[in-house]
């Protein structure tokens, strides 16, 4: 996989001015807290080190998973006590329900610390050297930086003017509109019937609040161009390669589930593949197809290898997720440079090999 960046002017895209944002002049930014990535074993995702009760740990960098999460093993070695979820409805980042969650007494991300802090009780987990997930949850107040080439995530105050972000050297800069969207949207109480989901979004809010308050996080959303298609897509470090369901990859790309035995041996990695050239293959239980180019404004990244999610095509039941067609990991995401501007709902993108100024 390679990365083509086209030009883009940053001020000049964004219709922003210091004047226009403030009356008073821009404040440079300001670096909060800087948190050396780690990258885990898959070779692609990454974790960085969060203070939980006084301990240092491993967390993985997880912007798909709605809302921050401990493993059982952590939480007992933290001694973070369990919650009982009853009287609150929660689900993991898949849609499961989550039987409790954890309140930590006190945590600390670099020079940022808080209390009471509740934590998703992770119950999928594979990876013995990470203690959970930081989500979108412990980020969304301020601005994040993930400088995936100097494996580097680093928050900055929001109290910046509009696109005044550019801190790292690169030929090009594009930036995109991010939506951050609350899950109970997505993922109302299974006790509703499915009917209500059908209902104007105040009736079945009011229904949802009554059912049991929600504390599952927020989704990072945003517009991409997929071989010339336009798709809403999640945005989720969290998860390795990123995914098509079959419903649009049938519908909309030809692309069909291969129904046959899939082949054993192990998953190759990403490899460049000429422009133009089609593959599909079967690896395990998971199918991939590799498209031609995924583009988030003037940053396309070629040849952007896909996993084939199957969809069931029935009745959408009350509690199922509801997802964006496709989901970017990091097999795409790794390959460039991100800057999330929550407050101002921006993603801004370069290419990973930019270097920090």
């Amino acid at each position: 996989m390679r990365i083509a960046v086209v030009a883009l002017s940053l001020m000049a895209a964004s219709g922003l001015t210091g004047a226009q944002a403030r009356s008073g002049p821009c404040r440079p930014l300001q670096e909060i807290a800087s948190l050396k990535m780690t990258i885990l074993p898959d070779g692609s995702r990454v974790s960085v080190p969060l203070t939980i009760n006084g301990r240092r740990v491993e967390m993985l960098v997880d912007t798909g998973t709605g809302m921050s999460s401990l493993t059982k093993p952590a939480a007992a070695m933290l001694d973070v006590k369990k919650r009982n979820s009853a009287a609150v409805h929660l689900v993991d980042k898949d849609g499961a329900r989550v039987s409790g969650y954890y309140v930590a007494d006190n945590f600390q991300v670099g020079k940022l610390t808080g209390r009471d802090q509740p934590f998703l009780q992770d119950i999928n987990s594979e990876a013995t050297q990470i203690a959970g997930a930081i989500g979108p949850d412990l980020m969304v107040r301020y601005d994040v930086e993930m400088d995936f080439a100097g494996q580097k995530l680093i928050y900055f105050s929001q109290d910046h003017c509009p696109a005044h972000i550019l801190h790292w050297s690169s030929d090009a800069v594009t930036q995109v509109p991010i939506s951050i969207r609350e899950r109970v949207k997505d993922y109302p109480p299974a006790m509703l019937p499915g009917a209500a989901l059908n209902m104007p979004q105040d009736i079945l809010q009011g229904m949802i609040a009554r059912a049991g308050a929600s504390i599952l996080g927020t989704d990072i959303r945003t517009k991409v161009m997929l071989d010339g298609h336009e798709f809403t897509a999640n945005i989720d470090t969290g998860l390795d390669t990123s995914t098509i369901n079959s419903k649009a990859a049938r519908d909309t790309f030809g692309v069909a589930l291969e129904d046959r035995k899939p082949d054993t041996s192990a998953a190759q990695p990403d490899q460049p593949v000429p422009a133009g050239v089609e593959t599909v293959t079967v690896t395990g239980l998971r199918q991939q197809h590799r498209f031609h180019n995924l583009a988030f404004g003037g940053v396309t990244v070629v040849n952007p290898l896909f996993v084939v999610r199957p969809v069931d095509m029935g009745v959408r039941k009350a509690g199922d997720p509801k997802l964006p067609d496709i989901t970017i990991g990091m097999n795409v995401l790794s390959k460039l440079h991100l800057y999330f501007a929550f407050g101002e709902h921006m993603l801004y993108v370069s290419a990973a090999s930019s270097r920090t100024q």
